[in-house]
């Protein structure tokens, strides 16, 4: 795996480039500016660009959207300071595949890695839930709200929540590890604005996405995709 990590404190990535390549983890280049970063992008063309949700007094999803839309190849983790909600819905919502706090334990930092180089998309799953008003509840008539706001992936972990099933059991079902179900369960709340599994079954009930009866709308379809991807 090939990386270019990039944050405004040097003597952080430094020991973080260090210490990712005892674990097998190539860093091609490390920048400390939101230039350097594109610059490193473009002449190394790493698997994943791992970098700071903000460079000193400047945020870097643009940073992120110049990426995803020169080098639509190259996955973006960012680095968060703190366990900020607002950073998970504005991460999700610029495109980045991971997300995750620098205090971490070295094993997590390298858990998301593998994940997103492998086509998951991980947030850190210590990050709390967003307050209501950072995403819109859904309208009753909003038939295409949730399909335009999720992934197959997660429209199927949704649906196994909605059948009642524990965080093992969608594991199980959908032959991914018990931290990867957690990360998606997790994305599923955060997209949704939902602080518990029974407030996004509640929420998506009202939407008329999933019928009281059971005939998902996203049923069959969405799991055979899911599970092919």
């Amino acid at each position: 795996m090939r990386i270019v990590l990039g944050d405004g404190h040097r003597l952080f990535i430094d020991a973080l480039a260090e210490a990712l390549a005892q674990d097998g983890v190539t860093v091609a280049a490390l920048a400390t500016s939101p230039q350097e970063v594109l610059a490193a992008v473009a002449r190394h063309r790493p698997d994943i660009c791992l970098m700071a949700i903000r460079f000193h007094t400047c945020g870097n999803f643009g940073v992120l959207g110049l990426i995803r839309g020169r080098y639509p190849q190259v996955k973006v983790v960012l680095l968060a300071d703190t366990a900020d909600p607002a950073a998970a819905s504005d991460a999700i919502s610029n495109g980045a595949a991971g997300l995750i706090r620098k205090d971490q334990h070295l094993t997590e930092i390298i858990r998301t890695l593998t994940d997103v180089r492998a086509g998951e998309r991980t947030l850190d799953t210590y990050l709390p839930h967003p307050g209501p008003r950072d995403f819109r509840s859904p309208a009753p008539s909003d038939s295409e709200w949730l399909l335009q706001l999720l992934t197959l992936r997660e429209q199927e972990v949704l649906m196994l929540i909605m059948e009642g099933q524990s965080t093992q059991q969608i594991a199980r079902s959908l032959a991914i590890s018990l931290s990867t179900a957690r990360t998606h369960i997790q994305s599923v709340l955060v997209k949704l604005g939902a602080h518990s599994r029974l407030e996004a079954t509640s929420m998506v009930a009202r939407s008329c996405l999933l019928g009281i009866s059971g005939a998902y709308t996203l049923g069959p379809p969405a799991r055979q995709a899911a599970a092919s991807g």
